[in-house]
């Protein structure tokens, strides 16, 4: 391997432990508009969706030590996902008409909105 030669190249996907299989769908499906995609055969309950080029794996699993827990109210500095959005304004409007709290960053100098999804886990919309 090269010197400057870098492993990690495009985001495949992003996984999410949630509570509540029909509620996260509900949340990534008819909120954010992700579109599900066919999952192979895994023995737990789940979902794969496509959001742009990335995947979204939902899998319904107790929060324990091992499977983790999203923190207990937004904090921008806590593991989370950013999405690319075209209109953050309009992105923050919809999320907050759908009854999901919507926080801003806490700098002014980076234009970025945070919400929760039915389990708690951290999402961040930025400009694209």
């Amino acid at each position: 391997m090269t010197r400057n030669r870098t492993l990690a190249g495009t985001v495949h996907h992003v996984s999410f432990r949630v509570d509540n299989l029909e509620q996260a769908l509900f949340f990534y499906e008819s909120v954010l508009g992700c579109k599900r995609i066919p999952r192979p055969n895994i023995p737990v309950r789940g979902a794969w969706l496509q959001a742009g080029d990335t995947q979204i794996h939902l899998i319904e699993t107790p929060a324990s030590e091992e499977t983790g827990t999203p923190p207990s109210q937004i904090n921008p500095v806590a593991n989370h996902v950013a999405f690319l959005t075209e209109d953050l304004e309009e992105t923050e409007k919809h999320l907050k008409i759908k009854g999901f709290p919507v926080s801003h960053g806490p700098s002014t100098d980076v234009r970025q909105i945070f919400v929760r999804d039915p389990t708690g886990n951290l999402i961040e919309f930025a400009p694209a």
